[in-house]
């Protein structure tokens, strides 16, 4: 049984942000909070949607970035989990490279579109990021370089906002960057509170963490769908505990409460 995956794993944030709504939202809500325009909505997304290989979320690895093509310009987004190197920083800047020179053939370099590269990272990068000694107007959360006029690189350090005091009526992307490092649904919910699209990047989280693991998830889905959420997710949960799936898994997944796990255990050990 696999653990539960939040939206610092790639492969989760990549799935939950491929969703139009959402993936919008968060562009938006990124541009506003560093001052810069956003024209035009998104018109393709580029979006990693095929596997090359494995059907259990363990062995999957996708094609393709997370990539908004817009009126103007292209965006593509990165999560890196783990600390931000020299390695990833090479990585995001192939990306943005070839995103650039990939551009359509019958169109001259001259009129191709602005590339713009958000990377969502922990650790102090070359310590551009540092809110000590940041140049930028970014609060010490964001840092951007500008390759030339045409590629764009932004820093989002998702792992200082645990040093912002969290208010109800604080700027929309830092509430996104409380989500997204987040450790628990729990505490995404109290971020995510009475905002539409905020709690579809909650349903979405945990549609993949259950779909990831269950092949025949869409079977027991439509048998369960009248039954009501709570007892949907009782007789999610006791199908993990027959599977032997663990405790922590079981709570975080179907968010019933441990005076109902230890229940299930009784019945079904």
């Amino acid at each position: 049984m696999e653990k539960f995956d939040y939206l610092t794993d790639d492969l989760a944030f990549k799935q939950v942000f491929m969703h139009k709504e959402i993936l919008e939202d968060l562009i938006t809500a990124f541009f506003e909070y560093v001052g810069k325009d956003n024209n035009g909505k998104i018109i393709t997304e580029l979006i990693p949607n095929a596997y090359l290989s494995g059907d259990n979320k363990k062995y999957r690895s996708y094609y393709g970035d997370l990539t908004a093509t817009k009126e103007d310009g292209i965006i593509s987004i990165e999560m890196y989990k783990d600390t931000f190197n020299k390695d990833s920083y090479n990585k995001s800047l192939g990306y943005l490279c070839r995103l650039y020179s990939k551009q359509e053939k019958r169109i001259q370099p001259s009129k191709y579109k602005k590339v713009t590269s958000i990377n969502f990272i922990k650790g102090n990068y070359k310590r551009i990021n540092n809110e000590v000694v940041n140049g930028y107007s970014f609060k010490g959360i964001i840092s951007n370089e500008e390759i030339n006029d045409n590629i764009v690189m932004y820093l989002v350090r998702y792992d200082l906002v645990e040093e912002i005091p969290y208010k109800k009526d604080e700027e929309r992307f830092i509430r996104y960057l409380r989500i997204i490092g987040s450790r628990s649904v729990k505490e995404m919910k109290k971020y995510a509170r009475g905002d539409k699209v905020m709690e579809e990047t909650i349903k979405w989280l945990r549609e993949w963490n259950i779909e990831s693991d269950r092949i025949n998830y869409q079977r027991r889905i439509e048998e369960a769908e009248e039954k009501g959420e709570a007892k949907r997710n009782i007789d999610i949960a006791k199908k993990l505990i027959l599977q032997n799936a663990s405790k922590e898994y079981i709570l975080e997944l179907t968010e019933i409460d441990e005076s109902e796990y230890e229940k299930l255990i009784k019945k079904e050990k």
